[in-house]
């Protein structure tokens, strides 16, 4: 099969993670895809799918795949005991905060007090759990990341039956 022409359900590409979500038997499986076009990154294809839009084209008929797929996991620090414990008491501050909201519905006469101690209990439950959860690595993960998926390519898919329409609303 062309590499131009697709059905969904068959092989896409060389990625392990190409294949068609819709349900056998259903409607969306039936249908034929071609590539439209192929760019660098996903800004520029949605951009082309927002140029779609904007004419009117049915963009219900469009997909966006990506190719060549990498995770990139950037450190962005070193982590420690104290560290765990500053973020895991951040995050019990928060959920103490929205608990303390909850509860002043049922107490709004001391509503302050209740969102105060609230949070403050959520700050110690969560500073405990954070230092807690670090240990149990015991050294084995002593920094924090943040990990993105990317592709090195990505190419528009539309139905096979509008292919001509699209290529001439993006001039292509």
């Amino acid at each position: 099969m062309d590499r131009n022409e697709m059905t969904p359900g068959t092989p896409q590409s060389q990625s392990p993670f190409a294949h068609d979500d819709a349900p056998r038997g259903s409607h969306a499986s039936t249908i034929n895809y071609r590539v439209l076009t192929s760019v660098r990154s996903y800004s520029e294809a949605q951009h082309h799918v927002d140029t779609l839009s904007d004419a009117g084209f049915p963009v219900e008929n469009v997909r966006i795949v990506g190719l060549g797929l990498e995770t990139v996991e950037q450190v962005t620090g070193r982590k420690t005991t104290w560290t765990a414990a500053l973020q895991g008491a951040f995050s019990g501050i928060w959920m103490g905060l929205f608990l303390g909201l909850i509860f002043t519905i049922f107490a709004p006469v001391i509503a302050w007090r209740v969102i105060l101690v609230s949070m403050l209990l959520g700050a110690i439950f969560g500073a405990i759990s954070g230092a807690m959860s670090h240990a149990v690595w015991r050294g084995k993960r002593d920094f924090s990341t943040v990990a993105t998926t990317r592709a090195s390519t990505y190419e528009i898919h539309v139905v096979s039956g509008l292919v001509d329409e699209a290529s001439q609303i993006l001039r292509l």
